[in-house]
């Protein structure tokens, strides 16, 4: 068999294809994990030192997809704010694999979470500084709220 006709042959080959998509999974899976542990909980046990000098109480929740921290003052949940993985069905293209697909076609990103809800946007690429300024940003409209 020709070279090119065993590269197309690798192309349409299911397990090829399935071992591609398991370890695209991982990637997107593991690029997650990784900005959660490296930037997101960085960011969360910076946020809860500063607010401790206001007289808040901090709860600091990680886990290996997701981060969560709640403010809470006198005795009462005043704020919650969480990232979290989460998959997205991606749109067919002509390509067998694209990065960070899983077999069922999901696309792996962090996203803030707030006690009504995702904000459906990806936080993925954000620095340290960027997920404090997105904390205090959803911080000060929720307190503005609740005045």
């Amino acid at each position: 068999m020709s070279n090119w006709k065993k590269t197309l042959k690798e192309i349409f080959d299911e397990d090829v294809l399935k071992k591609k998509r398991r370890e695209a999974e991982s990637k997107g899976k593991i690029r997650v994990k990784k900005f959660i542990a490296d930037v997101v909980e960085p960011a969360f046990e910076e946020i809860a030192n500063e607010l401790q000098e206001y007289d808040r109480d901090i709860d600091v929740e990680t886990e290996a997809m997701s981060a969560t921290i709640r403010v809470f003052h006198e005795g009462s949940e005043e704020f919650y704010f969480s990232i979290r993985s989460r998959p997205y069905r991606q749109k067919e293209f002509s390509f067998p694999v694209l990065p960070l697909k899983d077999e069922k076609g999901d696309q792996y990103r962090a996203e803030v979470f707030l006690k009504d809800g995702p904000l459906y946007h990806d936080v993925t690429n954000y620095t340290k500084e960027q997920i404090i300024e997105e904390f205090l940003h959803e911080y000060k409209r929720h307190m503005q709220w609740n005045l």
